[in-house]
């Protein structure tokens, strides 16, 4: 089998897809102000008319590459290009002030890559026995699971928990917009026939991004622009060698360990994980008051941190066909234009498909190694690129994405009225990621839920009667609410302090 994997993965068309999702990656990964979530959105426009594994290696190769490419601009002109290099940025910027912004990119760079490749292995190996244990669950656990996920997406609006419970309502109510899947009945679509297969998930996500993402920016493009020439650091060639890099072993397995574990889990991400990842580093270094003035390893473990997340969070998504957070979410949404329905019965069929994706993803890293070793200078030079430029070139991207998806103008019009009402509740404050988890989950959230409800002959006692759909429901409102939960206990711990006290 590994000579069919390598075989199928390795092909020159693979490769240089690999490469140019990289690439794409990093160049919008590097320009201040765009996301993550928001260069993935942009390239799943360029998967259609690709085969399924291509338009994976295309999407996973942009995901690492954005991750690392962030990191340019935080250690340049002390601006993360994405959230996920938030912590780059206390030690990067102080290091380049100091004529070392080579060594410090050199050093996000090779720690990037210790930390995907660790995750991806994790992925390789510990993903097909979670599979194995998928099979074993049913539509309640399904459903549990969908449960799961959900209140982990709205744990991503932090203290204001109704407004991420709204988001994600809003989410569900939209997927139900088509023909409903049992009786074939008109669910609102108010007239329009164009509506009959409901809302394409891509679509959607593309406007709620990407085209929200480019209202803001073109809000302030102009003094945007000014503020990112006056902090621009100069590039400074990189003294830094692999050696060098080794007497922070420590910090590596610690930080790459530490960013699988929290990828893995649904809600959190690479910003989670590098701020989690640095504190660490901080705690146990001997050199712990440096932090913050200049210091090599708080680069290395924040880097290392958010790029191990990259393999783990696609072990939900592939196992059991839930996504962790947004990106997961556009990555399933491509695996289903494509007629591939993530879960058990991928590793269960003897399709070398999901073996050949998850071994990409290794070679993806190796490769985000050498285009940053190659093009280090080249990539800095993208911090340069003028936003008054950018936001244009991105609407024309967007709107021609809107049409590929559905090779029809109305897909165009959904994409606008998704990008308004991202920016609308961006505006007030609403979290995204929870109406676009919302929108991916639907299906499977009312299949299953409609499944179990037969079984039970309506009877919602089924969800609490089978010990591990029990067990799910109780984590899931734990995990939601475990910063309330601490809250209520450290009050307690509080009071009967003071009555001890008294």
């Amino acid at each position: 089998m590994l000579g069919q994997i390598i075989s199928q993965a390795l092909t020159l068309h693979n490769v240089l897809i690999m490469n140019l999702g990289i690439t794409l990656g990093i160049v919008i990964g590097a320009m201040p102000g765009l996301s993550l979530t928001f260069a993935v959105t942009v390239v799943l426009t360029l998967t259609y008319g690709m085969d399924s594994m291509a338009g994976m290696y295309l999407l996973l190769g942009t995901y690492v590459g954005g991750m690392y490419g962030g990191s340019i601009t935080a250690i340049l002109i002390n601006t993360p290009g994405t959230s996920n290099a938030a912590a780059t940025v206390f030690d990067g910027y102080p290091l380049a002030q100091q004529g070392r912004a080579g060594d410090a990119l050199r050093a996000a760079l090779l720690a990037s890559t210790i930390g995907g490749m660790f995750s991806a292995i994790v992925l390789l190996f510990l993903a097909p026995q979670v599979a194995k244990v998928v099979l074993l669950i049913g539509s309640p656990e399904y459903f549990a699971l969908c449960v799961f996920g959900m209140l982990a997406a709205i744990s991503t609006a932090g203290k204001n928990k109704l407004k991420g419970l709204i988001s994600a309502a809003l989410g569900l109510l939209m997927s139900t917009v088509g023909l409903d899947h049992i009786y074939g009945s008109q669910r609102l679509m108010f007239g329009n026939y164009k509506l009959m297969g409901g809302l394409k998930v891509s679509t959607c996500m593309l406007g709620a991004y990407a085209l929200t993402q480019v209202l803001f920016m073109a809000k302030n493009v102009y003094s945007a622009h000014r503020d990112e020439r006056a902090q621009q650091v100069k590039y400074v060639k990189s003294t830094l060698r692999l050696r060098d890099m080794l007497k922070y072993w420590k910090t590596l397995l610690r930080s790459s360990l530490i960013g699988t574990v929290i990828g893995a889990i649904p809600g959190t991400g690479g910003a989670t994980s590098a701020m989690f990842c640095y504190n660490e580093a901080r705690r146990a270094s001997p050199n712990a008051e440096n932090f913050g003035k200049g210091e090599i390893e708080g680069v290395v473990a924040a880097e290392c941190g958010n790029n191990a997340v990259t393999g783990a969070t696609m072990i939900p998504m592939l196992t059991l066909g839930i996504p962790g957070d947004s990106l997961t979410a556009i990555m399933l949404g491509a695996l289903t234009m494509q007629g591939i329905t993530p879960g058990s019965q991928l590793f269960s069929s003897g399709s070398i498909w999901v073996y050949a994706i998850m071994g990409g993803l290794l070679v993806i890293n190796i490769f985000l190694l050498l285009q940053g070793l190659v093009f280090s200078r080249g990539f800095a030079n993208i911090s340069r690129v003028p936003m008054i430029v950018m936001v244009p070139c991105i609407i024309a991207v967007c709107c021609m994405g809107g049409f590929a998806i559905g090779n029809t103008t109305f897909e165009v019009s959904v994409l606008i009225a998704f990008g308004l009402l991202g920016y609308l509740m961006r505006r007030f404050n609403f979290p995204i990621p929870p109406l676009t988890i919302g929108l991916v989950l639907g299906n499977l959230f009312e299949t299953n839920l409609r499944r179990s409800l037969v079984l039970s002959g309506g009877s919602a006692s089924i969800f609490f009667t089978r010990p591990v759909c029990l067990l799910i429901l109780v984590l899931s409102v734990v995990f939601a609410f475990l910063p309330e939960i601490k809250g209520i206990v450290a009050k307690i711990k509080a009071s009967r302090a003071g009555a001890g006290a008294r």
